[in-house]
């Protein structure tokens, strides 16, 4: 009698990515795109009932994961590799906005912002590194923002945030290069989405902050589609050489003028970019 042969990969083969944030936006993007591509994905939120797998699909699992909740991190990770075997890539997309001038920030604020966006990335990062460590073999991919290689009016807290994920996943890669686990960063601009910063503001800086909501707004419905995002996402994490940072196409323009101009050019620009008022 002949026998045939299963067309389901086992848990070895089977290629699976974990991405935090995935309830909407880019994250959500994201995991149609690498389930486009064959993938298995552990898809993780706040909220899980805001992940709806199709009925009968044994390739997504949804699971609760609050980066401020530690223990809900180490306890979506070991769901995931237990109902698919192992991570091959984790993309840490999940994080929140804050802006507004420093002066109204509270240390309190600042310090859960920091807590979700830096520490909250890291303690997934160090939860998945066991069983890539393991097997020798996985990518992390962290989504920061323009905001991380470049200051942004008002943005002092995100880009502080990001700044710290950019500096720590540069780092890290020395680390993780003897066991052949890769690390990328994923720098964006604006994305339609309904991402939304949570603002502070102040008397004095009213005006101006005022006048940088309005012109986010307006600038946000050109912004790059959370597809296009997700795009760059899956060819970072499949890439294979050592490049470490894959801007998007917007993001890469405002670099190189970054890297040509000298600061106080760099500096004019964007105050007329996103403060002057009129535009």
């Amino acid at each position: 009698m002949t026998q045939t042969r299963s067309n389901v990969p086992n848990k070895e083969q089977r290629r699976v990515a974990f991405i935090t944030g995935a309830s909407g936006g880019v994250g959500k993007a994201t995991v149609e795109h690498f389930r486009s591509q064959g993938w298995a994905v552990a898809a993780t939120s706040r909220d899980p009932r805001t992940l709806r797998p199709q009925q009968g699909d044994n390739d997504f699992l949804g699971i609760r994961l609050d980066l401020s909740d530690h223990a809900s991190v180490n306890a979506a990770v070991a769901e995931a590799e237990e109902r698919f075997g192992h991570i091959d890539v984790l993309v840490n997309n999940a994080g929140t906005g804050l802006a507004g001038p420093l002066e109204a920030m509270a240390i309190a604020t600042l310090k859960e912002h920091f807590e979700t966006n830096v520490l909250g990335s890291t303690v997934v990062t160090k939860a998945v590194l066991p069983g890539m460590r393991r097997r020798r073999k996985g990518t992390i991919v962290n989504v920061t923002s323009i905001a991380g290689r470049l200051g942004l009016p008002f943005m002092a807290p995100y880009a502080a945030a990001k700044f710290a994920l950019e500096g720590l996943t540069e780092a890290m890669r020395y680390e993780l290069m003897p066991f052949d686990i890769k690390v990328r960063l994923v720098e964006p601009s604006g994305i339609r989405t309904g991402f939304e910063h949570t603002w502070m503001t102040d008397a004095p800086y009213e005006r101006e902050v005022s006048t940088i909501r309005r012109r986010m707004s307006v600038s946000a419905a050109k912004s790059l589609l959370p597809e296009k995002v997700a795009d760059v996402i899956y060819q970072a994490s499949v890439s294979t050489g050592s490049r470490l940072r894959f801007p998007t196409s917007d993001t890469a323009a405002l670099l190189l003028l970054r890297s040509l101009l000298p600061d106080s050019i760099v500096q004019r620009l964007l105050r007329s970019a996103f403060l002057k008022e009129g535009r």
